[in-house]
């Protein structure tokens, strides 16, 4: 899992939210040229929303497998989008929201998960 090649390596595993990515690219102006964590933070978040919300099962387990390989990456900088973009968005949807998503989430996802609500806590 390279960074620079993150959102492409999105779309190809999941190829199921391709239209729903799409829009949400031209609602909020995306393209190449933007970096990983707004691509990731406009786009891919609300992907997890909506499918968590729609209970879209397969794709669930697609994308939360897909941020299991990002949180076991040992490039930091994959780390930071899952951290940093993903699950402190995730976070700032409220509890309740958060609490939906983590039932999806695989033991090192969780565990990033965990350290990022500690901040949310204090």
């Amino acid at each position: 899992m390279k960074y620079n090649n993150l959102y492409k390596a999105f779309k190809e595993e999941i190829p199921e939210g391709f239209s729903f990515l799409e829009i949400k690219e031209k609602e909020n102006m995306i393209d190449d040229t933007d970096g990983i964590h707004a691509i990731f933070g406009m786009v891919i978040v609300p992907y997890i929303l909506y499918i968590v919300q729609s209970k879209k099962v397969p794709e669930i387990s697609k994308v939360f497998s897909f941020l299991e390989n990002m949180a076991m990456c040992e490039d930091i900088k994959v780390n930071e989008v899952l951290d940093f973009t993903v699950l402190e968005q995730l976070a700032d949807e409220g509890h309740d929201t958060l609490e939906q998503c983590k039932q999806y989430m695989e033991i090192n996802t969780l565990k990033h998960c965990e350290e990022i609500e500690k901040y949310f806590l204090q």
